[in-house]
């Protein structure tokens, strides 16, 4: 049990299993840091806020480690960089320091640690078996850290890290894919994560501080959230091959037929196309089949269940039995939208929509 409200609580499992081989749970404590270990452990480094601590652990159990045995990252690289030249003259030039400085820095490891890690004689230094034993640690502490801050680095910049789209299905069809290709070409460092949901759990989400960016179709009046139009469409008619015409279709001729539509969402969503295209012919389907996939609809149609109205782009898709004919009337184009949250930090979704601007219509 925690047995005040400033002891942190943290438990650094990732960073003892990197640093000492095995699971460890690692409490820090103000004054005082404690360490679970199991038994027979030698030695071992935890992280501290970017310093470190070194311990010689005999059993197992809790141990109090004084604060005082705490090394610095700056005296790390003092120590390894003395220990790979074993030459102060070397070393000091190599970190920008006086011979002096360095010296003084080494002796001032050696006392917080407790340890003598260099054996010195006039002309030469050498590494005590305490010393030796310390250098693969540091150095791979030294690396691991390095790696982070580098990671970090390319994350603040939109180079690395992590983007999640948002889409609904007909997003699949068209200027997307053709976006994400050119931005993981451009940028393979980045993972692109992908979830499609229905238009207002996007909204939702971005509204709550998801840092990525939505494709739908929706009429938008939330202040807080930009976008811009990639993708417009004309609705056709995707109907089977046996009752397809040769030219347009005239939506009356075809009112007895089961009309399939995607489902309906208030105030968002394709559906509303769907539903705004037979209002303008002035029909009434007979019958009408909701799917969630705009692809679902297009399959019904090839087994001859009805007609389904889809955005022109997915007349790409060649399924067996279907066939794609424009509409008489005439409506408005569908517009596919890319939703995000005003944020100037959130630079690696800039750079998505800097390649995704490249896809898009004028505006």
């Amino acid at each position: 049990m925690w047995r005040s409200e400033k002891e942190i609580r943290v438990c650094y499992e990732v960073q003892a299993l990197v640093l000492c081989g095995g699971s460890r749970c690692i409490r820090f404590l103000p004054g005082r840091i404690l360490c679970n270990t199991p038994p027979n452990a030698f030695s071992h480094f935890t992280a501290v806020w970017g310093q470190y601590c070194y311990s010689h652990v005999l059993g197992g159990g809790i141990y109090n480690v004084p604060l005082e045995c705490v090394m610095e990252v700056r005296q790390m690289r003092y120590f390894l960089a003395l220990a790979e030249t074993l030459h102060f003259r070397q070393a000091a030039e190599m970190l920008h320091l006086s011979q002096p400085s360095l010296s003084q820095q080494i002796q001032q490891i050696e006392q917080e640690l407790e340890l003598s890690l260099f054996e010195r004689t006039h002309r030469q230094v050498h590494l005590t078996a305490a010393g030796e034993a310390l250098v693969p640690r540091v150095r791979a502490l030294l690396k691991d850290m390095d790696e982070a801050l580098a990671e970090a680095r390319r994350v603040n910049q939109g180079l690395s890290g992590q983007l999640t789209i948002h889409f609904v299905s007909t997003a699949l069809v068209g200027v997307l894919p053709k976006a994400m290709l050119a931005f993981q070409n451009s940028l393979p460092g980045v993972q692109l994560a992908l979830r499609e949901c229905d238009p207002r759990e996007q909204v939702a989400s971005l509204i709550q501080g998801d840092s990525g960016i939505g494709f739908m179709h929706a009429t938008l009046e939330e202040s807080s959230l930009s976008s811009m139009v990639i993708q417009r469409d004309q609705l056709i008619a995707a109907l089977p091959e046996s009752l397809a015409p040769e030219g347009p279709i005239d939506l009356c001729e075809y009112k007895e037929y089961a009309s399939i539509m995607p489902s309906p969402f208030t105030a968002f969503g394709f559906y509303n196309h769907v539903h705004r295209a037979y209002q303008i012919a002035g029909v009434a389907p007979r019958k009408a089949i909701h799917t969630n996939l705009i692809t679902s609809g297009i399959h019904l149609a090839a087994a001859g269940v009805g007609i389904a109205l889809v955005p022109s782009s997915f007349e790409s898709l060649r399924i067996p039995g279907v066939a794609y004919r424009r509409i008489t009337v005439e409506t408005p184009p569908v517009e596919l939208l890319a939703v995000w949250k005003n944020d100037p930090e959130a630079r690696l979704m800039q750079r998505f929509l800097t390649v995704l601007k490249s896809f898009a219509p004028e505006q």
